[in-house]
């Protein structure tokens, strides 16, 4: 099945915005605050969603060409995405076969071979080990490459599960979500190499943020509360995957328009929430931005890396300026507000111990995040 169009979510948003509210769930959510702070629910978080889950390590656009490589450490494991020779894209546990080391540091970039430095074993594009310095004298090796992920790309959007050997089927996961992140085009898009590396607290609090529309208008009322009517989004839930909607206040210009003359990108804002840990805030014709939660070490800290993407080359000092005064600002907004309250919110948090919070009837995608971490770590 596949999504409703665009133009259906900017109808929903206009009669959101005549009927004074958001689409609403049947009823209020209680969520035990422990859920947060809980370290064994926390390990169980990891464990059966990000080691088990299709997670999304890069974007095709990352990996334009034969090896161009995306290395990033995730939920404990540190992982090597890699756009082979032959053109498909594989992730690997970063680690030579030999002692462990890594075979590149944590970036991005692009090379032909892959040489672990501290003993120089060699590999290629598709992980084969294909260089032993003084082999002669070494003896047996019954490895032949890294060790692979299961690893697919769809959308524009590579994917792997964590664990090698687990099984993945990348379209039952994203179900209807597929056609949703297809209609954003990520494929035509351009990666602005200047990323932003953002601390916040728990990975489930921090994600929160990213599916609420009801804070727009207050936290964010100097800047984004000031282009968008607070609390009239709509919910595609689709899945444990959320595509979320804003009514922009220019979208009553578009009541008595023809469709064809409707400016979406102008009248809302979207943002497609890819569960468990990533953000996707933009929409065709307009720049967009990527954010990726990484739970930390301990189950109050978390890392949020955030990519901006052109919808056109970057290839002059004008759209250099242009992005990069974006990246700084969406990092301020995020940092000074956003994960600011996190990080106030973890701090509350053990005094509330044994207490409920609510997560309203307007706040349909918490609801649907909570309900999906329940449901896989109980599994």
């Amino acid at each position: 099945m596949t999504v409703a169009p665009l133009t259906e979510v900017a109808r929903r948003l206009l009669t959101n915005v005549e009927n004074e509210h958001g689409e609403l769930a049947d009823e209020v959510m209680h969520l035990d605050t422990a859920t947060y702070v809980d370290p064994a629910q926390y390990r169980l978080e990891i464990e059966r969603i990000y080691h088990r889950l299709p997670l999304i390590v890069a974007l095709g656009v990352d990996l334009p060409n034969p090896g161009d490589y995306k290395a990033l450490d995730i939920a404990g494991r540190p992982i090597i995405t890699i756009r082979g020779n032959d053109g498909v894209a594989r992730a690997f546990i970063n680690a030579c076969r030999h002692r462990g080391a890594p075979v590149v540091c944590n970036g991005a970039g692009s090379q032909r071979r892959f040489t672990c430095p501290y003993h120089a074993w060699v590999y290629d594009t598709k992980g084969a080990l294909v260089g032993v310095p003084q082999k002669e004298t070494f003896g047996e090796i019954k490895y032949d490459g890294l060790i692979e992920l299961p690893t697919a790309e769809r959308a524009g959007l590579v994917f792997a599960v964590l664990t090698p050997g687990a099984p993945m089927d990348i379209d039952e996961w994203l179900g209807e979500m597929a056609s949703a992140l297809e209609l954003l085009e990520l494929d035509k898009v351009y990666p602005y190499q200047e990323t932003t590396t953002l601390e916040s607290g728990n990975w489930k609090t921090t994600a929160d943020g990213y599916l609420d529309g009801y804070h727009i208008g207050y936290l964010h009322s100097a800047n984004l509360g000031l282009k968008q009517i607070n609390n009239r989004n709509t919910w595609d839930l689709l899945g444990p995957h959320v595509r979320l909607g804003f009514a922009n206040k220019t979208i009553t210009d578009i009541r008595d328009q023809p469709e064809a003359d409707w400016d979406l990108p102008d009248v809302m804002s979207l943002v497609h929430y890819v569960f468990p840990n990533v953000s996707i805030s933009g929409q065709p014709g307009r720049t967009t931005m990527v954010s990726v939660i990484l739970p930390g070490a301990d189950v109050d800290r978390s890392d949020v890396f955030q990519t901006q993407y052109s919808r056109e080359p970057i290839d002059t000092p004008e759209k250099v300026e242009e992005l990069e005064t974006r990246r700084k600002v969406y990092a301020a907004i995020t940092a000074d507000e956003d994960f600011s309250t996190v990080m106030s919110i973890n701090r509350t948090l053990p005094s509330l111990a044994g207490t409920d919070f609510l997560l309203g009837r307007n706040e349909s995608g918490n609801q649907n995040l909570h309900r999906w971490v329940a449901k896989l770590i109980a599994d």
